[in-house]
């Protein structure tokens, strides 16, 4: 099992948002590139990005959750 991660791209300008959103935090989670896991993306229904995919395969748009998410990890 994987666990939690993050899809998302380095030009995203919500991902980045979200890795300053995260600060010390961001070791604490795998963030793996949208293009190339596309299969996982349409698998998992993700449209848009960056979306956390939780250990259930559950996802999370919203930036603030995402934060939440891991804070409670």
């Amino acid at each position: 099992e994987r666990g939690m991660f993050i899809v998302s791209e380095e030009l995203c300008q919500n991902c980045k948002t979200l890795k300053r959103m995260l600060g010390d935090k961001i070791i604490s989670v795998q963030f793996v590139k949208a293009s190339e896991n596309m299969d996982l993306c349409r698998r998992l229904g993700i449209k848009a990005i960056p979306a956390l995919v939780k250990d259930d395969e559950t996802v999370v748009f919203d930036l603030d959750d995402i934060v939440t998410e891991i804070e409670k990890d």
